[in-house]
């Protein structure tokens, strides 16, 4: 399975996919830190890593998301195509968000 993290001409981010993953995709994390984003899936509880870091240009883009878009493809056509929240930790970079005492 192939993962790619683009962005359209109205700069909503989507992960597209060819192939299937076994469940739904129910919500990203975007780790700011580290640069990578994990996928987590609430029907089986389990969590993958996306094994590749994010480029500096994209990082701006996905600042300012709430969500993704998941596109599951077979390069023809499209399978599936539905949005999940992105959760962002370790964004110390943001002016509103401070040190948790």
């Amino acid at each position: 399975m192939n993962i790619d993290l683009l962005i359209n001409k109205t700069q909503d981010v989507g992960i597209v996919t060819t192939g299937k993953f076994e469940s739904a995709v129910t919500a990203a994390i975007l780790d700011h830190e580290n640069q990578t984003i994990s996928l987590e899936f609430g029907e089986t509880m389990d969590s993958m890593d996306m094994n590749v870091p994010i480029a500096d240009d994209l990082i701006p883009y996905l600042n300012q998301k709430t969500h993704l878009f998941v596109i599951g493809t077979d390069k023809v056509h499209i399978h599936e195509a539905y949005r999940i929240p992105l959760m962002h930790i370790n964004n110390m970079n943001r002016k509103d968000v401070g040190q948790w005492k």
